[in-house]
């Protein structure tokens, strides 16, 4: 499935393509410009991946992002969020130079681009301390 977003000018346009590599697993490639024109629309296709297909993960490919700005960083983390609750892990792939770089100054590369298995463990229980 492709969604293509128009704004009034053809310079502002974003395409999402999806694809299911395997029954857990969503892609979801990103090419253009995430910004306040179209930043809606990514929240939106990723919000519909995660509740119309329930994937263990969703891989946002960033590849072809050529700007990304607070509202695009808002609806990744969104997602993110709404993804962890729901027991689905989301990690961005191939962010470009520009694209890593906000994401480094914002502090959440790390969060988005850690790979799925290497998340961090759930903290132990309260009987798997050990006594001391």
């Amino acid at each position: 499935m492709s969604t293509t977003f128009s704004p009034a000018t053809a310079l502002a346009q974003l395409h999402i393509d999806m694809s299911y590599p395997s029954p857990a697993t969503a892609r979801v490639a990103v090419v253009g410009e995430v910004d306040l024109a179209t930043g809606r629309v990514l929240r939106h296709s990723l919000f519909s991946v995660l509740h119309d297909h329930s994937p263990a993960v969703l891989e946002v490919d960033l590849a072809g992002v050529t700007f990304l700005d607070c509202t695009g960083i808002s609806a990744l983390a969104s997602v993110r969020n709404a993804a962890v609750q729901t027991g689905c892990q989301m990690r961005v792939t191939h962010p470009q130079p520009i694209v890593r770089r906000v994401l480094e100054l914002t502090g959440l590369l790390g969060v988005f681009t850690t790979p799925i298995d290497q998340q961090p463990e759930p903290a132990p229980t309260g009987s798997e301390h050990p006594s001391g």
